[in-house]
């Protein structure tokens, strides 16, 4: 397309050239109207010309920002290696020692997490240590501790990831895990914020019907 802006372009400037010229050799013959007539092809050539300068200009202009738009949309999360032999301890360890910020890591898991092939069996060991965990008290113990933080978002989203959308007791329980372990992770919340609080008496609710005969 620019290619063919830019034959436009300069076809365009070299018939204003030539229609101008013949507009000065009219008037010098004194043929008013013929040098009209030229000038009037003239002005035409020069709005094609001026058009097609300003397209090629804006084409030109785009195709230089593409490279960096799609370097900013690249990924920010760390490129984390994958094997049948590395098991999810082994890569909630491996991420929380990279050298990077608690939301970075916190991306990292949750990008792990979402392609996990988990069973039903993990589903399972998953929903009854995370509710274990919260029933003792000690999930939001050591803010500290990004393992056990990164390792109770690992799980917690797996089982989110299994249910969907269900709107279940045990769903929404693990949601709320899962919200108050991310926030704290990352500092958006302290333990004992009214939102981490308020999150679990919503949890409260959840575990007594997931509990109830």
């Amino acid at each position: 397309m620019i290619n063919i802006l830019v034959g436009i372009f300069l076809l365009s400037g070299f018939i204003a050239a030539i229609f101008l010229l013949l507009a000065i050799f009219n008037f010098i013959k004194l043929d008013k109207i013929k040098a009209v007539k030229m000038l009037k092809f003239t002005g035409i050539s020069i709005v094609i010309f001026i058009l097609c300068f300003i397209a090629v200009g804006e084409l030109g202009l785009n195709n230089a920002e593409t490279p960096k738009k799609e370097k900013q949309e690249e990924k920010p999360v760390a490129k984390i290696e994958t094997s049948d032999d590395v098991t999810w301890q082994d890569k909630v360890k491996e991420i929380a020692g990279l050298n990077n910020t608690p939301t970075e890591k916190f991306d990292t898991i949750v990008a792990y997490a979402k392609k996990y092939p988990s069973t039903k069996a993990e589903i399972k060991e998953f929903e009854n240590y995370i509710i274990g965990e919260y029933k003792n008290k000690k999930y939001l113990a050591d803010i500290k501790d990004e393992t056990y933080l990164l390792s109770n978002i690992f799980k917690a989203y797996v089982i989110n990831r299994h249910y969907g959308d269900e709107e279940t007791p045990i769903n929404d329980f693990v949601y709320g895990f899962y919200q108050n372990s991310n926030n704290v992770l990352r500092g958006i919340e302290s333990s004992n914020s009214n939102t981490i609080k308020y999150n679990e008496r919503q949890m409260d609710k959840a575990l007594a019907a997931i509990e109830s005969p």
